[in-house]
């Protein structure tokens, strides 16, 4: 049998449905955020997970930073007599050049092209498919050719097609890349272990491994990336090969993993970006709360007779929750259906405005579980945010169904005196032990919610009461306002004096109204100073002294020649050169550190990053020391007059930063692995670094001569004219072609571009959660359509015109914009200073044409609602609402 309140919700819904219209739009905007953001979330756990095997490259991938020794080489080839099969891949940038027909200069003569050159065996790949155009076997296409290029020898090679279309090429182009020369054989389309082209160097170019020789790119120093996959059979287990795999190659700075462990920063990356925009979604979703809450509120209020009827035919203040709060729940669930099918359809978008930055081949088809979980979400949000303004159905008196016209309101104006007596409302609510128990439950409700969809205690509480410290903040400034507005001169016209008093009359909406529209604001202010302040780098904040050129892998014998070339062809252009040797951290005070113990964590890559180490005599001039002192002051003066040394160890000068995560202090041992030879040093000074200079900055600065002997290449740095940079560029590829020449504006153009897409995305959810808060905005106006066209029907009899209802309307509306838009750019502000400070280290800056234009678009956001919530109210004859009471 169907219980008496469904039938009576139902009769409701029937006869009301309009009314509801907009607790199914807030529902349905904040459950289509999240559903879309789920969905986009396990459509890349699917990528993945999928496949991790070929993500990786094989089961299990041992990799180095350097040139493999012999025993590595030798451990490496002892797997194949256990039928594992090994891939050996390396990866290294390099510059690819072709002739250039209309250089004036012989030393221009070819046009260049930063790549990211990567070198195969004939066993690759392991897992996965290569795809390419024309489909061809990868051998064939790479092989050994005879005839086509200019200068032997002469290679197949596979090209991005981006590398085609920068220096024009078509398959059957030649390019030189080193001491060799490649023809195009085809187009690369998709590399298995290569899930997303986010942030790169340049346009892959893959070459075998006999060609990679031929190039002569790897010398002693180089900067390169040696990579073994294995493919094991199901006999051999896993666990105990990775073990033994790391315990022989302890010595020698590999890194084993294994499949379960692909992609690790691809990973920690798109969970991050699903983090945050599920919690801008889970924010979308608050807002729209809020608009429950006001449609519910306004609801109640025109349904006091009847609760009043109702309470006198003898039902209870409970039975009459549980009628209302069974409408609601229903209607939440009808807006969670509907906010899934906005979520399937704002997941198809989302992708797009991520290109580039995600996989190309992620799959798009929605899941069950996201769709539920975003309908479950709802339906415990219009819980949530229906119990509190429905417990006021037990104040309410049978009494008024004889005084409604008269009680009614004075109830509302008692309400609203009850809402500015905080002690009066504490008292209250604390004797109000059902009161006490829905304010915990909602609070607890939401924070639950918030680390649902955080995945994280911490983060959940942290973003809950973010969002608690955000609302007191607006309702507290909303307060504010009212005391402001009581207590400046009444204006002495009349249509200014009567849209001031309805900001703060009985009954209006004007505080959830602020928090709908601040939260909004707030959000995308936050999103336009960082984003700014991050592409900012590029322009304003790069020095406009800062080098425009690095160059890298300058072999000992060509310091000559590239100091040469510089002097030579560009006298004007300043130029820095250093030696510096590669190395990673081994061991500190003696205890050996354990790779595997620091992934995962947060500033754990100080502990398995590569270290560049170099030395100077004088103290870099973008460094401060913050500890200890240089070389000049280590030496101390005996009593006969001779120096001694105050130090067995070569002395390190350490980055500050980079000393307080490794647990550095002075007088702390160092043990650097630099091509497999332990280089032990003590830790004399810390430094301060300024790395917004763009100069050649280091974490770690030996002494000089500590290092002599080892294995070194040289890094220049060099500044040129915009124009010059092209031509510096072919110059020097053309007498170097193993020196890698990175161009920093494209470097941080390239990044510029990531973060703007990055940006896009973010911001159209926090678009989203501003067209939310415009929703609740005409939801709080609709609710008292009735009293407000009571009021314009009153002002039209007593004579006033449309254009000054409109001019009233106009003004009403537009204090609210402004000081939601004020509030919310105020958060925002904050908001942004702390994401800049404490996660990026940058200086925040006021950026007046971006506030005051955000605050003049929030006005006319606000105006724009406001006017069509209530534009339909203007054209109604004044008699035929009179004659109604």
């Amino acid at each position: 049998m169907i219980p008496v309140s469904v039938k009576l919700a139902w009769r409701e819904i029937n006869s009301a449905w309009s009314r509801f219209l907009f607790l199914f739009l807030c529902i349905a905007l904040g459950v289509g955020a999240i559903v879309a953001v789920d969905l986009f979330a396990v459509n890349v756990e699917q990528v993945i997970l999928g496949d991790t095997r070929a993500l990786l490259g094989g089961d299990v991938e041992v990799s180095w930073r350097r040139a493999i020794s012999d025993k590595s080489r030798r451990v490496l080839d002892s797997l194949t007599d256990r039928d594992i099969l090994l891939s050996h891949v390396t990866e290294l940038a390099a510059m690819a050049t072709v002739n250039s027909p209309n250089s004036q200069t012989p030393l221009t003569k070819t046009a260049s092209q930063l790549v990211e050159l990567k070198a195969i065996d004939a066993a690759y790949p392991l897992y996965g498919l290569l795809v390419v155009e024309p489909d061809l076997p990868t051998a064939e296409l790479l092989d050994p050719l005879q005839s086509g290029c200019a200068r032997s020898p002469c290679f197949g090679a596979l090209a991005q097609e981006s590398l085609l279309i920068r220096l024009n090429l078509t398959i059957g182009s030649e390019l030189r890349i080193g001491q060799a020369s490649f023809l195009i054989t085809a187009v690369l389309k998709k590399e298995p272990d290569r899930i997303a082209n986010g942030f790169s160097l340049g346009p892959r170019v893959m070459i075998s491994r006999e060609a990679l020789e031929a190039t002569a790119l790897v010398q002693t120093g180089s900067r390169i990336q040696e990579r073994y996959r294995l493919s094991i059979s199901d006999a051999t287990s896993l666990e105990p090969l990775m073990g033994e795999l790391r315990g022989r190659l302890s010595q020698e700075g590999a890194q084993v993993s294994s499949f379960r462990d692909a992609q690790p920063r691809l990973r920690r990356f798109l969970d991050q970006l699903n983090l945050y925009l599920g919690l801008i979604g889970f924010t979308i979703l608050l807002v729209g709360g809020i608009g429950v809450a006001c449609t519910i509120q306004g609801f109640l209020t025109q349904k006091i007779p009847i609760i009043a009827t109702l309470k006198t035919l003898g039902a209870d203040s409970s039975q009459i929750i549980r009628l209302y709060l069974t409408q609601s729940l229903f209607l939440g669930g009808i807006g969670s259906l509907l906010g899934a099918m906005v979520g399937v359809a704002l997941h198809r978008g989302l992708p797009l405005l991520l290109q580039g930055i995600i996989p190309e081949t992620m799959p798009m088809n929605p899941t069950v579980a996201p769709i539920m979980r975003g309908i479950v979400l709802g339906i415990l949000a219009t819980l949530a945010f229906s119990l509190w303004p429905l417990l006021a159905i037990r104040h309410v008196s049978p009494a008024l169904v004889y005084r409604q016209t008269v009680d009614h309101s004075q109830a509302m104006a008692n309400t609203q005196s009850r809402l500015t007596r905080w002690r009066t409302i504490l008292k209250h609510w604390w004797n109000d032990r059902t009161q006490v128990m829905v304010s915990v439950s909602m609070i607890a409700g939401v924070t639950g919610l918030a680390m649902w969809q955080a995945h994280s205690l911490t983060l959940g509480v942290f973003f809950s009461g973010a969002c608690v410290v955000a609302i007191l903040l607006l309702l507290g400034g909303t307060g504010v306002l009212y005391k402001i507005l009581r207590h400046v001169p009444v204006p002495q016209r009349y249509l200014l004096r009567h849209a001031v008093k309805n900001l703060q009359r009985p009954g209006n909406f004007t505080k959830a109204m602020t928090l709908a529209i601040g939260i909004g604001v707030m959000l995308m202010t936050t999103l336009t100073i960082v984003e700014r302040s991050l592409l900012d780098l590029r322009g304003h904040q790069i020095p406009s002294q800062a080098h425009s050129f690095f160059f890298i892998d300058i072999q000992p014998d060509q310091h000559p020649q590239f100091v040469r070339v510089l002097q030579q062809e560009f006298p004007d252009s300043p130029y820095e050169l250093v030696p510096v040797v590669r190395s990673r951290l081994t061991a500190i005070n003696g205890q050996r550190i354990d790779p595997e113990a620091h992934k995962g964590q947060r500033n754990g890559w100080y502990f398995t990053r590569e270290y560049v180490l170099t030395t100077s005599r004088d103290l870099p001039k973008d460094n401060v020391l913050s500890q200890g002192q240089w070389w000049d002051h280590t030496k101390e003066s005996t009593s006969d007059g001779a120096t001694q040394t105050s130090y067995n160890l070569p002395l390190v000068s350490v980055e500050e930063d980079a000393a307080k995560n490794l647990g550095l202090t002075l007088g702390s041992t160092l043990t650097l692995d630099i091509q497999g030879v332990p280089f032990v040093a003590k830790v004399g000074s810390l430094r301060q670094v300024d790395w917004s200079s763009f100069s050649m900055n280091f974490f770690m600065i030996v002494e000089p001569g500590s290092f002599d002997g080892a294995p070194f290449t040289y890094i220049a740095t060099t500044r040129v004219p915009t124009t010059l940079e092209v031509p510096l560029q072919q110059a020097m590829v053309a007498v170097m072609p193993n020196v890698t020449a990175i161009n920093v504006g494209d470097v941080l153009e390239n990044i510029g571009r990531i973060f703007r897409q990055l940006a896009l995305g973010i911001q159209a959810l926090a678009l989203l959660c501003l067209v939310t808060g415009a929703v609740v905005m005409i939801a709080a106006i609709s609710i008292n359509r009735y009293r407000r066209l009571h009021e314009l029907a009153i002002v039209k009899a007593l004579g006033g015109s449309r254009r000054l209802l409109v001019f009233s309307l106009g003004v009403e509306f537009g204090v609210i914009g402004a000081f939601a838009g004020l509030v919310g750019i105020g958060l925002g502000c904050l908001l942004s200073w702390s994401l800049l400070y404490f996660f990026f280290d940058l200086i925040w800056t006021f950026d007046l044409i971006v506030l005051s234009t955000g605050l003049l678009l929030t006005i006319l956001l606000t105006l724009m609602t406001g006017f069509l919530g209530t534009y339909r109210l203007l054209g109604f004859p004044p008699l035929s609402v009179l004659r109604q009471e």
